[in-house]
């Protein structure tokens, strides 16, 4: 089973995005910060395929996120997403080793579902 990492500080966001993916039949874990999300990375580090990350998090933030992903040595393919910066943050994202960057809908329950399964799907196959 291909195991997600939701890294978001919008619970709305984390609920609805969870039901998506574990109703595909992925494993999802939740990570409210990016403190949590470094945490499941460093104990979880061969079971996670894929991690959602808000770029805009408390602690440590989505761009130090993926930036420290990016020089593991490790197979984590990386989602970048916001509601808040504009496209272009969103895109520099992926200069810093995200594979795709979507942009958040403004509420939870406007989540394009089947544009977000396609995106995990596509970066990391099927559960």
């Amino acid at each position: 089973m291909r195991t997600v990492l939701l890294v978001d500080d919008d619970p709305a966001f984390l609920t609805v995005t969870e039901e998506v993916l574990a109703g595909a039949g992925y494993r999802v874990l939740l990570a409210p910060d990016g403190n949590k999300a470094v945490r499941f990375l460093e104990q979880l580090r061969d079971e996670i395929d894929l991690a959602i990350i808000d770029l805009n998090l408390p602690g440590i933030n989505g761009f130090e996120l993926i930036g420290a992903l990016s020089r593991r040595p490790n197979s984590v393919k990386v989602i970048a997403t916001t509601g808040v910066y504009n496209n272009l943050q969103l895109e520099s994202a992926t200069v810093l080793g995200a594979h795709a960057a979507i942009r958040k809908p403004r509420t939870a329950n406007a989540l394009p579902r089947q544009e977000w399964l396609d995106a995990v799907q596509q970066l990391i196959g099927n559960p």
